[in-house]
Parts: C-alpha cells; structure tokens; sequence
C-alpha cells in the first residue's frame, strides 16, 4: 500500500482514534473520573495525551506494517547514512580514479602520437639511410678500384724509389771521390805554393847576381862598346823587370783581422794590438816584404802617423770588443816593405738567424763536379761578404769554418736529385756578430 491510500487510512484511523478519545474523555470528564489519584483536569489531559500518543503509535504501526521502506527509514536510517557516506566517498574516489586515469589516457594518447611521429622519422631516416649505404657501396666499389690503382702505382713509385737510392749511392760514391780529389787539389797548392817561393827566392839570388854582373859592365864601358850597349840593355831589362816584378799584396788587400777586447786594462789591451802587430808582420814577411833599412831590421811594416793615430784613439774610446784590421792601401811588390792602414770596425750584429746573404743559380743536371764546384763559389762569395762587413780574417783571407761537411754533402745531394736549375741560398745558421771569429751558415735549395 502506498501513497494516496495509505494516506486516507492514515487520516481515517486518526479520525477513529481522536473520536475514541474524545468520547472517552468526555465520559471521563462527566463522570469526574480520577486516574493514580489526580484531580479529574489533569486525569482528562492524560487521556488526551495517550490518544495523541496512540495516534501516533499507531500511525507508526500502519505505516511499517504497510510500508518496508518505512520501516526501513524508522530503524535503518543510521546505516543508511553511513553506507550512503562511504558511497559518496568511494564515489569521489572512483571519480578521481577516473580523472587520473584519463588524464593517463590522454598522456598515452600523446605518447602514441609521439611514438608514432618518431616511428615516421625512423622509417624516413631508413629509407635515406638505405639510399645512403647505396651511395656508399657505390663510393667503395669505386674506392677499391682506386685503391688497386694506387697499389700499382706504389709498386711502379718503390721501384722508382729503389733506383733513385742506387743512384744517390752512386752520387755519394761520385762526391767522397770528388772531395778526396779537393783534398789532393789542396796539397797540390800547397805544394806549388812553396815551390813557388823557392822560385822566388832564386829569381831574388838571380836578381842580386844580375846586379852585379851590370855593376861589372859598367866598370868595362870605356873598353868595350859592345859590352856597354849590352850593359845598357841590361840596366833597361833591370829596370823593367822591377816595375813588372812580383805584387805581393794588391790595393785595398785585407791582410789580416784581429778582434781586440777594449773592456781589458788599456796594458792589456797595447799587448794585443802589438801581437795583432806582429802577426801582421810576419805575414808580410811570409809574403816577401823586406824592411827598407839595411841594419837586418825584421820589421818590414810601415804605416801613416795619422792613420795609426785615428786608430788608437778608436781604440781608446771603445769600451767593447772591436775589429782591427791591416790593409794594404797600395800594391806592395816583393822586396818592399809592406804600406799598412789599419781600420776600426766596432762589433754589431750584421746578420740575422735566417737572414740570406747570398744566393746562386745552380743547375743539377750539369753534373757533380760544377754542382761541387758552384757551391764552393758561393761560399767563398760569403766569405768574402762577411769580410766587406767587418770580420776578421787570417792571411789566407778566410772566416775559419762557414759550413759544415754534412752540410755542404747534403746541399749537394739535393741540388743534383732535382735535376733542375735550383736557387740555393747561403742564410745564416744563427746571428752573425762582426767580433766573432767564425760564422755558421746554410745552404738551402728551392
């Protein structure tokens, strides 16, 4: 039984019950009835509220008996809330669950969409990669061909390589010989420049003999017409045999080179300059220059006041290292004394660590000999550079050691394996100052 009928039986039995009430409470009212021994007011207020009560009690009483779900919010409400608590709670947890995993959804849903963005990329890169290995197998196939190219040409470049080698062998057999005939050249001059003097010093005997023998046909002049017109032409040859005699040192002749320390005590520095004097001398001598005097003075050097006195002073003045050298202002012919000017180079750097100072054409295919040949001009061209700056020399008018013999060896090799006109150039192996008794120098080929 629900709703409007259960309603109308609700009504009709309250009806019911406050009529039976109030019949009972007037009955009890009339005959001042007493209830628990109350005055008859309040006995009639109690009765009207049991039937209230009953009313209710018994409106309760229909509505459970007809109705479960009555029933059900009469005893059971309680653990209705809490289950419907606890549902809504789950619920909300359901909810978020849901939520997350929706948002989880979309967050695959994305990744997928990466995923398979990169998945198209990975198949684009294949395809090129596979076009690319193509291009590559293709390169290789041609690089292996290259490479069997180049091996053959390495073999044809070894046995080129091996030739080469047995040629250079033969070049250095060539130049051990060509220097083995340089050091025979050497002792040769040598040998011809002491017959040389011995020829000299019998042309001198020669000489004083012939004076005499013209001092005797003199002494017969009166007696002997022929023997004076021979006389004549005797003194004539004599005369020309002087002025055509031996130069020994020509104009501007370096003689010698000497390097005198000024920061020494000026007695110090008077001993070097008197035993740079005295070599200077003795080179003269060597040379043929006698002294003018006839007392068997061994001194044969003479000089200009002035020049020596320009000298000195220099030399006073200076507080480092100099050069000091002797030349020949005039050409001194043997027999003479020797005229000395004697010039003061103060020390400087002149050349630079790989500054060039000379250079020369030289041309490979013409051989060893000119190639050896042409290197040694060019040396002696530096030699002879260096001494117009200053430095000093010895009587063979030499710089001591420019190069060295592997040095010299391998500008050889160089010049005659390029079998071409080659510029060598004569640099200096390091700074080249003027007061230095050797410079170093190397040869370079381009």
């Amino acid at each position: 039984m629900y709703g409007f009928p259960l309603i109308v039986v609700l009504a009709i039995a309250g009806g019911v019950i406050a009529y039976v009430g109030d019949r009972i409470g007037m009955k009890v009212g009339r005959k001042r009835l007493s209830m628990f021994g109350l005055r008859p007011r309040y006995t009639s207020m109690i009765v009207t509220i049991m039937t209230g009560v009953m009313i209710a009690g018994c409106s309760i009483i229909l509505l459970s008996l007809a109705s479960d779900n009555v029933r059900t919010a009469l005893f059971e409400i309680k653990e209705i809330q809490d289950s419907l608590a606890t549902a809504t709670s789950d619920l909300e947890a359901k909810r978020a669950q849901v939520d997350e995993l929706s948002m989880q959804v979309d967050k695959m849903a994305k990744e997928r969409e990466d995923l398979q963005s990169e998945y198209d990329r990975a198949v684009a890169e294949l395809a090129r990669v596979s076009e690319e290995r193509g291009l590559a197998l293709d390169e290789l196939s041609m690089l292996q061909s290259r490479l069997k190219d180049s091996e053959g040409r390495l073999v044809e470049a070894s046995s080129r390589l091996q030739k080469m080698e047995s040629d250079l062998d033969g070049v250095s057999a060539q130049l051990e010989a060509a220097a083995a005939d340089l050091e025979n050249a050497r002792v040769d001059i040598a040998a011809l420049e002491e017959e040389q003097r011995v020829q000299t010093e019998r042309v001198e005997a020669l000489t004083q003999t012939r004076d005499m023998l013209a001092k005797e046909v003199a002494t017969l002049e009166s007696t002997l017409t022929e023997t004076t017109q021979r006389s004549a032409e005797l003194l004539w040859e004599a005369g020309q045999l002087s002025m055509w005699g031996k130069v020994i040192f020509r104009a501007d002749e370096v003689v010698l080179g000497a390097i005198i320390d000024c920061s020494q005590p000026a007695q110090v520095v008077q001993e070097q300059v008197n035993a740079f004097l005295l070599r200077v001398n003795d080179v003269a001598q060597s040379r043929g220059a006698r002294s003018a005097r006839d007392d068997g003075d061994q001194f044969t050097l003479s000089f200009e006041e002035a020049n020596v006195l320009a000298a000195f002073q220099k030399i006073d003045e200076s507080s480092d290292r100099v050069v000091l050298r002797a030349i020949s202002p005039v050409n001194t012919w043997s027999g003479e004394p020797l005229m000395v000017s004697l010039h003061v180079y103060p020390d400087k750097k002149i050349y630079s660590e790989g500054q060039v100072i000379a250079s020369a054409l030289i041309d490979g295919a013409a051989g060893a000999d000119r190639v050896q040949a042409s290197l040694l001009a060019l040396v002696q061209q530096v030699n002879s550079i260096l001494i117009a700056e200053g430095m000093p020399s010895d009587e063979e008018g030499k710089i001591g050691t420019l190069l060295s013999v592997s040095e010299f060896s391998n500008a050889i090799v160089a010049v005659i394996n390029s079998r071409a006109v080659k510029t060598v150039k004569a640099v200096a192996g390091t700074d080249i100052w003027r007061a230095s008794t050797s410079a170093s120098i190397r040869l370079i080929a381009e």
